[in-house]
């Protein structure tokens, strides 16, 4: 079994969500071959709308740069991880690049009367519909509440609701800040046994998931921590 993940922080290899991330793929058996792709070490130009893929060239990108490797990657994975950390309520502008130029996979849209918009894309690589889908994302702020809703809403519409997994992480900065205490580990930990119960059962259970979506510290106690922590770069 063959995973990607697809490192689309602009920190590159310092993300704070690849600590996530690697903690996940962490609980998969040795048998699982990990690749990751790093966006920010790559050449990708954006998608020009010009509708190659779905006319001239079907299944084809008319732009030549790194996307074609990346494209490879994708075929020869089971399982698709994207890692970012939350930016403007969305992806960091690599990852979304690099998703435009995924247009190549779907059908062309030639309208609908029967649209339900369940998903705006249908995938004409059938490959891809037997792949697993996971979303690692964490943000800086105190709870997830709210903080997700429009990300969610977009994986929704492009994989459909219920999918793909995800792992949602409220008070991301302590995963470095605060790595050495007790929560973050604890937390780190859940994830690791999220990765194992992935493998195994194919999904998270719902317990697990219950834990993941909770705060890891206490607001007051973030508070103390995170302004700690921008004291401590700013000197």
């Amino acid at each position: 079994m063959q995973a990607l993940v697809i490192n689309g922080s602009p920190k590159g290899a310092s993300s704070n969500t690849m600590w996530l991330t690697n903690a996940f793929t962490g609980g998969f058996p040795e048998d699982v071959a990990v690749k990751t792709i790093t966006l920010r070490e790559k050449n990708i130009h954006p998608c020009m709308g010009c509708f190659s893929c779905w006319t001239k060239t079907p299944g084809q990108c008319a732009i030549k740069d790194d996307m074609q490797e990346i494209y490879q990657d994708i075929l020869e994975s089971d399982i698709i991880i994207e890692s970012f950390p939350l930016y403007f309520a969305g992806v960091p502008s690599r990852l979304r690049m690099m998703t435009e130029r995924c247009l190549l996979f779907t059908k062309r849209y030639e309208g609908s009367p029967e649209d339900t918009f369940h998903s705006i894309l249908e995938m004409d690589e059938h490959s891809l519909k037997n792949k697993k889908m996971v979303l690692i994302s964490s943000c800086g702020y105190v709870s997830m509440d709210t903080m997700f809703e429009a990300l969610l809403k977009e994986y929704d519409l492009i994989c459909g609701n219920g999918n793909y997994t995800r792992i949602l992480c409220a008070q991301g900065e302590l995963l470095q800040a605060g790595s050495r205490t007790r929560q973050v580990v604890n937390y780190l930990e859940e994830v690791r046994q999220a990765g194992r119960e992935f493998i195994e059962q194919g999904a998270i259970s719902e317990e697990r998931q219950k834990i993941l979506d909770r705060q890891m510290v206490t607001p007051r106690t973030f508070e103390v921590l995170i302004k700690r922590y921008w004291s401590e770069r700013m000197n």
